[in-house]
């Protein structure tokens, strides 16, 4: 009796794909579950022959690119278990991973359970839940190392990466399936808002981990152009999205509070992010942690979450002379991590970094 239906699209990558079937196969029951693999790609001979011969697989071959949505409804249309797990396959998980993920969708009004998605390189975290700041989707606590406190337990978020999910096939063929105008990313926020207007829950299970590349395909056509215009579909069907981002950004006030006593009230805002209401934020990081704001410089750095920043050239230097404390709003506070020289030449101050994913850190502790 097939309890478990784990659907993997595949487009490209072999490397990663091979990886993701061999951990699958190292953690799952055979007497209880199933691999449906979604071949897209107009190269036939991708997929090595070992999965091939994998009796575990079964194989859905098409000589297209069905992008996402597509491939993974094709996947439930053809799974018989009463769970389906989607795994992109750029992932690596976890034993046990499906079975807690699972559990959790016997609680009542849960419909979609996600993974802790972890960083390949970092063992960082990556995801763990979406939220909405308006037409901006930060991902709480993103970077963070896995023994942060915040992100030690179950949440229920906005929404979840499908990376590494899971969902009742009954209900997901309810709703439809993903919607596959949705091309390039959005579907499983699209699913979960569908979901919430039929009173069910999104959660993030703590302890059910999965390792997630992401954007490791090639040659399909998942550019930033598509990108927008998938938003742009995406937005027009959910205009009325409820903000939720304050809620992470208060439960990060208070931890950085608990742990840290600023010796300066008045702090200097100097804004390097790219998003459009980075006002929201820094609004309310002001006023949560009781900071009377001198000023704010706003200077976007060149593209939405720069990994590194160096911030002896990127900062104009009368900045960095200013004798009061700085608070720093950027998309990931990640970018700036190194800088020893320019944090040795704060280091009489309590400068702050704030980022779009609700972390909040002494720059000095960064």
């Amino acid at each position: 009796m097939i309890k478990y239906s784990v659907i993997v699209p595949f487009h490209s990558n072999l490397n990663l794909f091979t990886l993701c079937i061999n951990y699958l196969n190292k953690v799952l029951d055979f007497s209880e579950s199933e691999i449906i693999v979604i071949d897209n790609n107009v190269d036939g001979s991708q997929i090595s022959s070992n999965i091939k011969m994998n009796k575990h697989c079964k194989i859905i071959a098409k000589k297209e690119n069905l992008m996402y949505p597509r491939a993974i409804n094709l996947g439930a249309a053809n799974a018989s278990g009463k769970y389906l797990i989607f795994c992109d396959a750029d992932t690596c998980v976890t034993p046990n991973f499906h079975k807690i993920l699972t559990r959790e969708l016997e609680v009542k009004n849960i419909g979609y359970a996600s993974a802790k998605l972890l960083n390949i390189h970092t063992n960082n975290l990556q995801e763990f839940g979406i939220t909405s700041s308006y037409y901006n989707f930060p991902h709480p606590f993103s970077g963070r190392s896995l023994d942060f406190e915040l992100v030690g337990s179950n949440h229920y978020p906005l929404a979840a990466c499908a990376a590494c999910s899971a969902i009742k096939r009954d209900l997901f063929l309810e709703l439809d399936g993903f919607d596959e105008e949705l091309v390039h990313s959005y579907s499983d926020i699209d699913l979960c808002l569908r979901l919430r207007g039929k009173g069910y829950c999104t959660v993030c299970v703590a302890d059910a981990f999965a390792y997630h590349c992401g954007s490791s395909t090639i040659g399909s056509g998942m550019g930033s152009d598509l990108k927008e215009d998938t938003k742009g579909v995406f937005m027009s069907k959910h205009p009325c999205i409820p903000v939720e981002i304050h809620y992470y950004i208060n439960k990060a006030c208070d931890y950085f509070l608990k742990l840290n006593k600023l010796r300066r009230k008045d702090y200097f805002v100097f804004d390097c992010s790219t998003i459009g209401n980075s006002n929201l934020y820094i609004d309310f990081v002001i006023e949560k942690l009781n900071l009377l704001e001198t000023s704010r410089y706003r200077h976007p750095c060149s593209h939405r979450d720069t990994t590194q920043l160096d911030l002896l050239n990127f900062i104009p230097y009368n900045i960095r002379n200013y004798r009061i404390p700085i608070l720093y709003f950027t998309d990931t506070f990640l970018a700036f991590k190194k800088n020893s020289l320019w944090k040795y030449c704060r280091s009489n101050y309590d400068d702050i970094v704030v980022d779009r994913h609700a972390n909040i850190e002494l720059l000095r502790n960064i």
